[in-house]
C-alpha cells in the first residue's frame, strides 16, 4: 500500500512540473526571455569588469605597500617580426635551387 502512495505521489509530483512547464512556455515571449538573458549578460560582464579593475588597483597599492616598489607591470608587445629576423646570421637556412 505504501509502494502505491508513493508512485501516485510521483506521478502527481511529474505532473504539477509539466504544468509548470507548460504554462511557462505557453505565457512567455521567446524574445522578450532573450532581451533579459541578454541584459543579463551585460551586467554580469560589466559587473567582472570593474571588480577585476578594483582588485588589479588594490593589489598594485598592496604591493608598494608591503615592498616599498612599484608593481610589476606588462612590458609592451613587440612587434612581430618576420619569420628568421630574429636569428643571427649564420643560423638563417638558405635555399639553394
Amino acid at each position: 500500500m505504501t509502494d502505491r502512495r508513493k508512485a501516485i505521489a510521483e506521478d502527481l509530483r511529474a505532473l504539477a512540473t509539466d504544468l509548470k512547464s507548460l504554462l511557462d512556455s505557453a505565457t512567455t515571449d521567446p524574445k522578450e526571455r532573450q532581451r533579459r538573458e541578454r541584459r543579463w549578460r551585460a551586467l554580469y560582464t560589466a559587473l567582472g569588469v570593474v571588480t577585476t579593475l578594483a582588485a588589479r588597483r588594490a593589489a598594485a597599492k598592496a604591493w608598494a605597500i608591503l615592498t616599498g616598489e612599484e608593481p610589476p607591470t606588462k612590458q609592451p608587445a613587440q612587434a612581430a617580426s618576420p619569420a628568421g629576423a630574429h636569428a643571427k646570421p649564420e643560423e638563417k637556412v638558405t635555399q639553394e635551387a
